[in-house]
């Protein structure tokens, strides 16, 4: 059997191009994610992959830290796509897993792997340096803005539903006080 050629794409902002990723490459479906890797909690587009795939697809990713940036992520789901019977192929790194593992493919996997986690860690280390000092310095104002992607559905869940905001959070994956901060900054809507 001749299983289909299946692309993910992830982006982690609205401000990143997909488009980059996976060039020249015929795909007859691609999943694209906009979308942090620190976390697979709201990435519904691999969700709907994982869903989607069966036996003898083919799943290109550009990159192993577009599909995931810890190792037990990244671990999770290619253990989960490979007991699917789905040929992974890693492009910019030249790595294929699947069914034809072989020694060298694993090693690779496994040494990239650990750089993946280990600039993960460093990049979070780094961040919370950076939080601390602007926390010293009066200067840290929260988190991170929403990405134009949940603020649209938030306008649209606060809009169209008689939904509680606590079910409008957890739904589209973000904090109570996300919600409220895009209330007051959009002036009640």
């Amino acid at each position: 059997m001749i299983g289909k050629r299946i692309g993910y794409k992830r982006v982690s902002t609205d401000e990143q191009n997909p488009d980059s990723q996976l060039g020249g490459i015929e795909l007859d479906k691609c999943f694209v994610e906009i979308e942090t890797g620190f976390s697979v909690k709201n990435r519904h587009q691999l969700a709907s992959l994982k869903d989607y795939v069966r036996e003898d697809d083919i799943v290109f990713v550009e990159c192993m830290d577009r599909l995931g940036r810890n190792g037990d992520d990244l671990d999770d789901i290619v253990e989960f796509l490979l007991a699917k019977g789905v040929e992974i192929r890693f492009v910019r790194e030249g790595i294929i897993l699947g069914k034809k593992n072989d020694l060298m493919s694993k090693l690779a996997y496994d040494m990239m792997k650990s750089f993946i986690h280990f600039f993960s860690a460093l990049a979070r280390e780094r961040m919370m340096i950076g939080v601390r000092k602007a926390q010293k310095e009066g200067k840290y104002k929260g988190g991170k803005p929403l990405a134009q992607q949940k603020v649209l559905m938030i306008k649209e869940q606060l809009a169209n539903t008689r939904k509680t905001k606590t079910q409008i959070c957890k739904e589209i994956g973000i904090s109570r006080a996300s919600i409220y901060k895009y209330m007051k900054e959009s002036k009640g809507i």
